[in-house]
């Protein structure tokens, strides 16, 4: 068979995949948002980066450029979870002054650490050891509580009632906190064994919203 006969039958070569172009803000948070899918549905072993790489479609070189390693890329996963823990709690619990719509953002309170799988990494690096200081960023809770506190404080001048104590602003953000690691790592399991239908945990989140708002509004 000649050539030119080859060159008719052979079929017609792949055009190159047109190359994507992002800053360096969107790829990184591409590869955070594939790596908290993976660790959503996997847990901590799932953040493996070629398999990261693949879900972006990109190369694993390109993760190293913007993360170095494995251990940056789960520091840059606590740094965000961390963040979010600090913006959902301020926002379930400022509202008004008091509660707000509590129900709907201590659900993403929920969201955040639960949903995410964020609480699951945050606690197999404290029980594996590997978590640090700078990971574990210590002053976000204390952040969040002076934030809260001040929020109380202001509502309780404004409708002229007594300033709430710290401490129990302090109970409430560590009950939120606790409750959101606690169905992360074992809710379902003890939503199962309690008999509650696969709808138990949205009905727990509301209950436990609504405990919240209930503490709030009386003052305290």
């Amino acid at each position: 068979m000649s050539s030119a006969s080859k060159s008719e039958t052979s079929p017609a070569a792949k055009p190159a995949a047109k190359r994507i172009r992002r800053t360096a803000d969107e790829a990184r948070r591409l590869i955070l948002d594939a790596a908290e899918a993976r660790l959503a549905r996997q847990g901590p072993e799932g953040l493996r980066l070629q398999d990261i790489a693949r879900d972006v479609g990109i190369s694993h070189p390109a993760i190293l450029h913007h993360f170095e390693s494995r251990e940056g890329l789960v520091r840059a996963l606590i740094g965000r979870a961390n963040r979010q823990l600090r913006d959902k709690l301020l926002s379930a619990l400022d509202g008004d002054g008091q509660g707000g719509d509590t129900a709907y953002h201590i659900g993403h309170v929920f969201e955040a650490l639960s949903d995410r799988g964020t609480a699951r990494l945050l606690s197999w690096l404290l029980l594996t050891g590997r978590a640090s200081g700078e990971q574990m960023e210590p002053n976000v809770m204390r952040e969040i509580v002076d934030a809260i506190q001040a929020r109380r404080e202001d509502w309780a001048e404004t409708h002229d009632q007594p300033a709430p104590d710290r401490e129990d602003t302090l109970f409430i953000a560590m009950l939120t906190a606790s409750a959101a690691f606690g169905e992360a790592i074992v809710g379902r399991q003890l939503a199962e064994a309690a008999g509650l239908d696969r709808d138990g945990l949205t009905r727990f989140r509301l209950w436990f919203a609504k405990l919240i708002n209930d503490h709030l509004d009386t003052g305290k």
